[in-house]
């Protein structure tokens, strides 16, 4: 059986989450690479009732489509497993790494605009708390 790799994409950020797809590609060749981007509505349950479910499903249409698109970039196209998840960005990555009993989960360090030297929250956050190992990237400026 191969390893699964959950790679965590921020599709916000396509140039920076091709550069990770095309990294962890070639770091971990041999794994089932499974990619996924977390939305970000849901995590804040006082909004939640004042977004309508056509404006969710058109929400999850376009992140498909995004995600969809940032594979082809990375050319993952087809050999990668997309996952769209909905709420808080680490609880979720947690989540689906012990779903999928993952091996590594591979993120980013920190957003790619950012000029921080420390992790970024949601890095932080899934490094501390992951019964996996962690793989963080710096994204090059």
């Amino acid at each position: 059986m191969t390893d699964q790799i959950l790679i965590l994409v921020d599709i916000a950020h396509g140039d920076s989450a091709v550069d990770l797809l095309i990294q962890s590609r070639k770091s971990f060749a041999d794994g089932t690479h499974h990619v996924a981007y977390v939305m970000p509505f849901g995590f804040y349950s006082y909004v939640e009732p004042y977004v309508s479910d056509d404006s969710q499903r058109a929400a999850a249409d376009r992140a498909k489509s995004e995600l969809a698109a940032i594979l082809d970039r990375a050319g993952m196209g087809q050999g990668a497993v997309p996952h769209i998840l909905r709420g808080g960005i680490g609880e979720q990555a947690l989540q689906l790494a012990k779903k999928l009993d993952a091996a590594w989960i591979v993120l980013n360090a920190t957003r790619s605009d950012s000029t921080h030297t420390t992790l970024g929250t949601h890095a932080a956050q899934i490094a501390r708390h992951a019964t996996c190992s962690v793989c963080l990237v710096r994204h090059k400026a």
